[in-house]
């Protein structure tokens, strides 16, 4: 069980029933794509995750009231905007609360007093409106002095004390009055400039942002951390011996995951009461996010305290607050160390989909497991392949009853196939075949679905495979895994616009976004002729430090088709030579063989027949 406090935002839709007994299909529709395309990338970008779906609602954890309440305010005035042409009688719209207050997580579900008044305060909010609690507006108002309007206080069914609230506006609480003629050009820049005010207290960083350029060392592709030593507050400050083995266990849990660079515990240790900002650390070490915290000794509990701060953005990223009996110190290093190593997970790597993976693995151990041999994986190669087949195979073995497990030996025979590395193609892709079809027997989960769809589509397949996809993403809509996968089966199955906008969400729902997805996304944007952004993305591929050795390759490829699309002939034969640098094997017929399950053979036939007319060899 975890308590801690944190700002919630509760969202529901208003009258679902009857805008799906008036529109079934239309409603649901444009619901799943305003969750797609605004709701749920607007949470994140707040650095806020959705922690429990409410039907037609939802309730969202921030580590900030601020960044809960912009998200809120970004929400609504997107919603008004994007239903403006519906007809107002079928026109979805939300009502959100925020409030900061008491949350308790057990098993999977979340609760207490700070979900309850934020899901009833929820009921408050006019349609397309926003209400605050007392708590949450007493944070606000040091930073923002205008927008709200005090409804009083509020008896809530079954909250027994009642419960200040405050109405967001878009101006201070004052009679409606017309304004004159003459004053409606100043009121317009009064908005504006006050528009612009509170974007700026909004996005103003806490600490002052560090430029990469001014780094002692570059800064790594990977998310790179260093751990300030804990420090020890309280009435036994002298027992430094607890906080310098907290810091200890967290720099080791952190290095165990292979997503990350964590800086030595006896590099941190140069650190240790020297009073310095997470700025001069960043700038210092060549690292982008510091992790610090205090250990708090009063009496028989113990209080460890967390921060995550990004030097870049100069921002607090997260907190964590642990209270504890310290009986078991080595057990409540362990706990605190794991509890941080998934933050962590989810705010820089794998993104909410560590959560979920830890459940499906059965635990800590068998998930730092399971990400170590997918950072194998996700090499592409022959020797990548060889070590997660040698991790994930042990983790099968083990619990051969365990759907994920099933889903990724399902992943590794059919990684035979696509490499080229398999000895019986048809074995091994019935193997795959089998094992996913297992998967899903044992449990239905929208990652398992993404292996089914894949399969279909490599059969050619692509009614069913576009199926399973949508199925993929309505069991895992937070999954950054499914959202890519699923978009790339779409990408490959006809459908470059939808199966784009999913990989491109995938790719904001994990931080670090696995080294495929590029390349897919490239080509669904040199189909739909999004030339600049795939140049650019190329270019970032091409300046990284991928381990996927088809990555390198597959960007200069990009980069030499577009060439010849735009008529610059000149820089296509430049790109080539670089392609062919990086992969002499590289030829027209290739792509077309490495395309092959490509439904728009078409597109496949412009992008070969570019690489020939800038020199790369037809055969």
């Amino acid at each position: 069980m975890e308590r801690r406090i944190a700002a919630i935002l509760a969202a529901d839709m208003v009258g679902f029933s009857r805008l799906t007994e008036l529109d079934e299909t239309g409603t649901l529709v444009r619901q799943k794509q305003h969750r797609l395309d605004l709701i749920d990338p607007t949470i994140q970008k707040y650095n806020g995750r959705i922690i429990k779906l409410t039907g037609d609602g939802m309730i969202a954890e921030f580590s900030s009231v601020v960044e809960a309440t912009q998200c809120a305010v970004i929400v609504q005035g997107e919603m008004a905007a994007r239903e403006s042409d519906v007809p107002e009688d079928r026109r979805i719209q939300y009502r959100i609360a925020v409030h900061l207050g008491d949350i308790v997580f057990d098993d999977g579900d979340i609760y207490g007093d700070g979900v309850n008044i934020a899901a009833r305060l929820e009921g408050i909010a006019e349609p397309g409106g926003i209400v605050v609690s007392g708590t949450a507006y007493d944070m606000l108002k040091s930073q923002v002095d205008v927008g709200y309007r005090t409804l009083g206080e509020k008896k809530l069914k079954n909250i027994e004390r009642p419960v200040r609230v405050y109405q967001v506006t878009a101006v201070d609480a004052v009679a409606p009055r017309r304004i004159p003629r003459r004053g409606i050009i100043s009121a317009a820049l009064i908005a504006i400039v006050a528009a612009v005010f509170l974007g700026w207290l909004y996005l103003r960083p806490d600490f002052t942002p560090v430029d990469p350029a001014q780094m002692a060392l570059e800064l790594p592709a990977k998310p790179s951390i260093a751990v300030l030593p804990y420090e020890m507050r309280g009435e036994t400050t002298s027992q430094d011996w607890l906080a310098d083995g907290l810091t200890e266990s967290i720099i080791s849990t952190l290095s165990l995951s292979p997503d990350m660079i964590v800086m030595s515990r006896a590099t941190m240790q140069n650190y240790k009461n020297r009073g310095v900002t997470a700025s001069d650390v960043a700038r210092e070490l060549g690292v982008r996010y510091i992790l610090s915290g205090s250990v708090l000794r009063s009496g028989d509990t113990l209080r460890v305290t967390t921060e995550l701060a990004d030097a870049i953005k100069g921002r607090q990223v997260w907190s964590l607050q642990n209270d504890s009996a310290p009986d078991d110190l080595i057990a409540l290093q362990d706990s605190i160390s794991r509890q941080i190593f998934e933050e962590l997970s989810v705010s820089l790597t794998v993104g909410e989909g560590a959560r979920t993976w830890i459940e499906r693995a059965g635990g800590f151990e068998t998930y730092v497991a399971v990400i170590k041999g997918r950072a194998a994986f996700q090499e592409f190669s022959p020797d990548g392949h060889a070590n997660a087949e040698r991790i994930w195979s042990k983790l099968y073995r083990s619990d051969p009853d365990n759907a994920f497990f099933n889903y990724l030996m399902g992943y590794i025979h059919w990684q035979k196939v696509v490499l080229g590395i398999s000895t019986d193609s048809a074995r091994d892709w019935g193997k795959s075949t089998k094992y996913s079809n297992l998967a899903l027997e044992i449990e239905e989960f929208g990652e398992g679905y993404t292996l089914a769809a894949l399969l279909k589509q490599g059969s050619r397949s692509f009614d069913e495979a576009i199926a399973l996809a949508d199925k993929a993403i309505s069991l895992s809509p937070g999954s950054g895994d499914a959202n890519a996968l699923a978009g790339l089966v779409k990408i490959q199955s006809g459908q470059p616009r939808e199966g784009l906008a999913l990989m491109e969400r995938g790719m904001r729902l994990e931080p670090d976004y696995p080294d495929y997805v590029p390349q897919y996304v490239n080509l669904a944007r040199m189909e739909l002729g999004l030339y600049a952004e795939a140049k650019k993305l190329a270019e970032e591929v091409l300046a990284s430090d991928t381990k996927d050795v088809r990555a390198k390759p597959n960007a200069a490829a990009v980069l030499t088709a577009i060439a010849v699309f735009e008529g610059d002939m000149e820089a296509a034969r430049v790109q080539a030579a670089n392609l062919l640098k990086l992969h002499p094997q590289a030829s027209g017929a290739a792509t077309r063989t490495n395309y092959a399950s490509f439904k728009q053979q078409d597109f496949i036939e412009k992008y070969a027949n570019a690489l020939v007319q800038a020199g790369v060899p037809e055969q």
